[in-house]
């Protein structure tokens, strides 16, 4: 009954661009439903194509007044992007806009753009800005150090903006925790030159080594050596990976060179004295960094991605994690498509100012493990070796030196996402303060 009325009300206060849709048999719902993974995806009640922020804050008020649950989507990517027929979904797909001030540096960025969006609207203006935790974070810092405000709606339905002169603290829980205190509508974002990719239009050398498995001895050594040392400006992956059309376990490296192209294979000359089975290099524009991953970016599939910061590389663990891939292909064939990475960019510039709620501006190396199976009945089993991949590159470490993604996980212990009790505490006080409901989860009450 509630969320009958609820719906009743909330259609006759939106505008006549958002969608509200119920009809779960609809194609333009099950379209609006699919994200990139299928794992424990549930049917919501509604889902709410919002086409502007008045109409986003209106929706996330009358959903407080009547205490009914909700989940936000933008690019669909996170597992949590999902709630069952108690609930709807806030989709922010539909509400996108770049703004570029190149003069200032400054970018404004609303609700549903998508980072391949934004990188092309800044390239058009000579712009680049840092992501998340990848190749750019050596180079500009994160995109939490480059936030320069946002616009939030809270769990009441306050739309509120915030920065380092207006509500600080919260502008603070939003770099790195904001999921857990609201809806972000919109960012504002310190840009940068292209050339800060060490050429005038932004385009860098990326190598691609390929190596027989029973080669990664040597090549973890080699990129040990590139992970570890901090005299260049470089970044890249280590990939256990069963490509196709063969689907056999292989060792691939693909490093990034930010500097003069010409450059780029004597900088990692030591990758090409191991004698790859494949070598290749291409010199990419801002825009197009990602577009080798299109593959994997299709809507759909049994597939996990998760995110683990790693203290330091042990060559030692790594190997295990290549014997455990091997296993996990003898078992479960059909997780071919699976993989684990280990990435490292050089340190963040002296200049990056850091001071945000995210916790590991000092990881330099992570563990990506992409978890990808067609056989509904293996998931758990592909899962399972997930878990014991993370494990073992940790293994040596101390438990209380763990680092969690503040967004891969919600069971393990948050003090991984978040640690240092003075971080803890206050991120803790502002969601009592804040979201004493737990509207956008329960974390951290």
């Amino acid at each position: 009954m509630a969320l009958t009325e609820f719906l009743s009300e909330l259609k006759q206060s939106l505008s006549t661009e958002t969608r509200v849709m119920t009809d779960a048999s609809h194609k333009d719902f099950q379209s609006a439903l699919l994200r990139w993974s299928d794992v424990d995806v549930n049917i919501p009640a509604a889902i709410v194509q919002i086409a502007n922020e008045s109409d986003a804050v209106q929706t996330v008020k009358t959903a407080s007044n009547h205490r009914i649950p909700f989940v936000p989507v933008c690019g669909g990517h996170s597992l949590w992007s999902t709630i069952s027929s108690d609930g709807f979904i806030l989709d922010l797909t539909n509400y996108k806009s770049v703004q570029v001030n190149a003069a200032e540096h400054q970018a404004t960025i609303t609700g549903g753009t998508l980072m391949k969006e934004l990188a092309t609207a800044l390239a058009s203006e000579g712009e680049c800005a840092g992501g998340g935790i990848g190749i750019a974070a050596g180079l500009m810092g994160f995109a939490c150090d480059n936030m320069l405000s946002a616009k939030i709606i809270l769990a009441d339905g306050r739309l509120v903006l915030a920065d380092g002169e207006h509500s600080p603290d919260l502008f603070w829980a939003i770099k790195g925790a904001g999921f857990y205190f609201g809806v972000v509508v919109e960012i504002k974002l310190r840009t940068y030159p292209l050339s800060i990719f060490g050429t005038a239009n932004g385009q860098h050398w990326i190598g691609r080594y390929v190596y027989p498995i029973e080669r990664a001895p040597e090549v973890f050594e080699v990129v040990k050596a590139l992970a570890t040392t901090s005299k260049s400006r470089t970044a890249g992956l280590v990939m256990i990976i069963a490509p196709p059309p063969h689907f056999k376990p292989m060792i691939a490296v693909g490093p990034h060179h930010f500097g003069d192209l010409n450059e780029g294979r004597d900088m990692f000359k030591d990758l090409g004295n191991l004698g790859p089975v494949h070598f290749s290099e291409t010199t990419p524009y801002v825009p197009n960094l990602s577009d080798h991953l299109d593959f994997a970016c299709g809507k759909g599939g049994l597939r996990r991605f998760n995110l683990t910061g790693l203290r330091e590389f042990k060559i030692e663990n790594a190997l295990k994690v290549v014997d455990l891939f091997q296993e996990l292909l003898d078992k479960c064939p059909d997780a071919a498509s699976s993989g684990y990475f280990i990435e490292w960019h050089c340190p963040p510039p002296h200049d990056v100012v850091t001071n945000s709620a995210f916790s590991h501006e000092d990881i330099h190396i992570w563990l990506h493990c992409l978890s990808w199976c067609q056989e509904k009945d293996h998931l758990d089993e592909v899962l399972d070796y997930e878990k014991r991949a993370i494990n073992t590159m940790r293994s040596g470490t101390s438990i209380d030196s763990y680092v969690d993604v503040p967004h891969g996980t919600r069971t393990d212990p948050i003090e991984r996402r978040f640690p240092k009790e003075e971080r803890l505490t206050k991120l803790r006080a502002l969601k009592k303060e804040i979201d004493p409901q737990g509207t956008f989860t329960r974390q951290l009450l």
